[in-house]
Formats: C-alpha cells, structure tokens, sequence
C-alpha cells in the first residue's frame, strides 16, 4: 500500500493564525520534544475535511482516488500549502508515477469534481480571497515494509526512481542518480531517497515519516520566502537601467529611503524566516538533520540564499552610491545658488552705496554750497562727486564679480 501527498503551494494568501498546532494534527513521537521547544509555533494547519470518491480531472488525464484528506498549512506570512493525501491500495510502482505526474506536471487544469483546484480550494476553505498557484509541488510517497516496490539495497530501485522522476517510460541504463539519506536507510526494511519534488519513504515509523514531511515544508516555505525576497531585489535593480534617461528611482533621495528600507526588510526576511526554517536549530536530530541536509542541496537552497544575498549586497552599493551622488549635486547646487545670492547683493550694494553717497552729500547741502538755481548734474561744478560715486559703483561692482568667479572656477575644479 502507498499513502501519497501531493501538495501545492500558494501565495498571495490571506494572513491568518486559525488553525490547529502541528503536534495536534500530526504523531511525531519521539521528535514532538523538539517542537514543542521552538519559540513561536507559526506553521499552524486547518482541517479542511475527507472527500470520498473525488473524481480528479485534467485536459488529458482523469484518476479516481478515495477518500482525499486535504489540509492547509499556513505561517503567519502570506504563504500556504494544500496538503492532499490519500492511500492506493495494490498499486504497482507505474501506477503511483502516474498519479504523481498528473497532479504535478498537469496541475494548471487539475480540476476535482469538475471544480479547478484553486476555485476548489478558496471554496472549501471559505477564502474572501483568491490566492495565487506557485510554481512549487512536493510530493510524498509512504510505503509499508511489506509493499515491496522498493527493495533493500543501497541504491534506490528502478520503481523507486521511476516514482522520484514521475515517469512511467523506461529509465536510462543504470538508473538516474537521485539522493539517499543515509540515516533515514541505516535501519533494516527502511529506505528514503528523494529528488526536488518527490520524496519516496519505505518502512520507516509514522513519527520520522510526519518529522520529514515537516522538514521538507519548512524548506519548501524558506525556498518560498527566499524566491520572493530575490523577486523583489531583481525589480528593484531593473529600475537601475533607467538611470542614464534621468528617470527612475535613483535621482529621487526620498524614493531611495523606501528602497533601502525595503532591503532592510529583505534582510530581515532572509536572516530570521529564510534561514530560521532551514538550519534545523530547533530539531537537532541527526536522522532529520541527515534529510535536511540533503533535501536542501536537491533545492539548491545554498545557492538560492547566497544569490540572494549578494543582489542584496549589490543594490545596497547602488544606493550608497546615488546617495552620494544626489548628496554631492545638491551641495553643488546649493553652492550656485549661493553664489548667484552673492552676486545679486553685491551688485545691489554697488547702486545701492552710490545713492546713498550722493543723498547724504546733496541731502545735508545746504542753500550756501548748492544753490537752488543750480542742477545737481553739472558736472562743471560737482563732476567731483558724480566721479567719486561712479567709481564706487565700479569698484563694488569689479570687486563682486571677481569674486563669483573666483568662486566659481574654484568649484569647477572641486566637482571634477
């Protein structure tokens, strides 16, 4: 007998924190101690009931499995998983690689009672909204010790590989390589061995078989986190290569704050919820710890976190950089605009000074030194004073503009 779970991943969910503690839906036995010494619980799971005899529907398949347990696991982000399991009963190793390669490969038109999954999900949940399919399927296949489709050796069997790969068409010679964790096939009549999307157990306890499906959700919900976070870091860059058109972000100081709190958020993200999934920390068991180690390689999670975090390093350049650059334009305009400041003062200090001189001489005069029958413009007899105020004017002038351009040419050379 195999007991199958295909489940589906969403975003975009609506946030949540009803449902029930993982220890209450799941036996872990022997690994709940671990659990139950995490510091915040936040994968909780809702019941979403069993379904008999669901009819499941794509374009080109159609499959019959009873009694369907469907699930939901969400964390306290906008991340969740549709859990849906069910047994086959005496089924050969073709049959359960057809079922797997249905529900992934055909899960854009997978329909279940003619209804399609995310309709049937947002309708047996009592969503108020429309969460988005993601492109991530984790499948389990839980064998009994007596199923036989797997055997004991040390590499995984041609049934086994042929449900790891989903394929029911012959398998190249000498098999494909796919991963066994050695801890999880060191106890006689057991065996695991998994690729990306598939996870094949074979006589191991209903405990480690819940611990790894825990292990494996936790990684597919960090892998989640991570693809979004390196989502956002990529637009955000994008908006880098409008920069020489003088658009774009990277010209705005205030724009540029929301960028770099956004990559302190990411980095938040990727630090605590990314990496607190997947390092174990709080499940430090070496059969698990074999399984996590060796699922998160097959997810390329290493590198998925290390990309990542180097976009982040390179945005974090890109906004030190224009930071710098808007800072070193500003002071530069602030400067022109002092300097023209300076200009428009000393020039009116250079009319404003002569006035003044020739109201104070001819404003104090009296009718003995200037006579009222005599104009003020006679240069024949105070050409003297229009001279001295004229060359006032020039000197405040000259000396004015020496100096905006000394201040000038001296910052041309600065900003260079």
């Amino acid at each position: 007998m195999a007991r199958i779970v295909h489940i589906f991943t969403f975003r975009a969910f609506p946030s949540s924190r009803l449902g029930l503690p993982l220890i209450e839906v799941y036996d872990f036995g022997r690994f709940e101690p671990h659990l139950l010494n995490r510091p915040v619980d936040v994968v909780r799971v809702t019941e979403l009931g069993i379904h008999p005899d669901v009819r499941v529907t794509t374009d080109r398949s159609t499959l019959a499995p009873a009694d369907i347990t469907a699930r939901l696991w969400r964390d306290d982000g906008s991340l969740a998983q549709l859990h849906l399991s069910y047994e086959l009963g005496e089924s050969s190793a073709q049959e359960v690689a057809n079922h797997l390669s249905v529900f992934c490969h055909e899960r854009t038109s997978l329909a279940l009672d003619g209804v399609p999954l995310v309709d049937w999900l947002v309708r047996t949940a009592g969503l108020d909204v429309t969460p988005r399919l993601d492109q991530d399927v984790l499948q389990f296949v839980v064998l009994d010790a007596s199923t036989g489709l797997v055997s004991d050796q040390a590499e995984p069997s041609n049934d086994a590989l042929s449900m790891i790969y989903r394929t029911t068409e012959r398998l190249p010679d000498g098999g494909v390589p796919v991963r066994a964790p050695v801890a999880l096939n060191s106890l006689a009549g057991t065996f695991a061995a998994h690729g990306r999307g598939v996870v094949v157990l074979g006589g191991q306890s209903e405990a480690t078989a819940a611990a790894v499906l825990l292990t494996a959700c936790e990684l597919l919900f960090a892998v989640g986190r991570a693809r979004h976070a390196r989502a956002k870091i990529e637009n955000l860059l994008r908006g880098s290569r409008v920069r020489d058109d003088g658009a774009g972000i990277w010209d705005d100081a205030e724009r540029l704050s929301d960028v770099a709190r956004e990559v302190r958020r990411q980095r938040t993200i990727l630090a605590l919820d990314v990496q607190g999934y997947a390092d174990g920390l709080f499940m430090p068991e070496l059969v698990i710890d074999s399984f996590r180690a060796s699922f998160a390689e097959a997810l390329r999670f290493g590198e998925l976190t290390a990309s990542t975090t180097d976009l982040m390093g390179a945005l974090s350049d890109i906004i030190g950089s224009s930071l710098t650059d808007i800072q070193l334009r500003a002071a530069k305009l602030a400067d022109s605009r002092e300097r023209r400041w300076q200009l428009g003062v000393g020039m009116a200090s250079g009319i404003a000074i002569p006035i003044a001189l020739l109201l104070s001489y001819f404003g104090v005069s009296s009718e003995a030194t200037i006579p009222a029958d005599r104009s003020i413009y006679d240069l024949t007899v105070y050409g003297l004073v229009w001279a001295l105020t004229a060359a006032s004017a020039g000197i405040i002038a000259a000396a004015t503009l020496r100096q905006y351009f000394r201040a000038k040419n001296g910052d041309r050379t600065r900003w260079r």
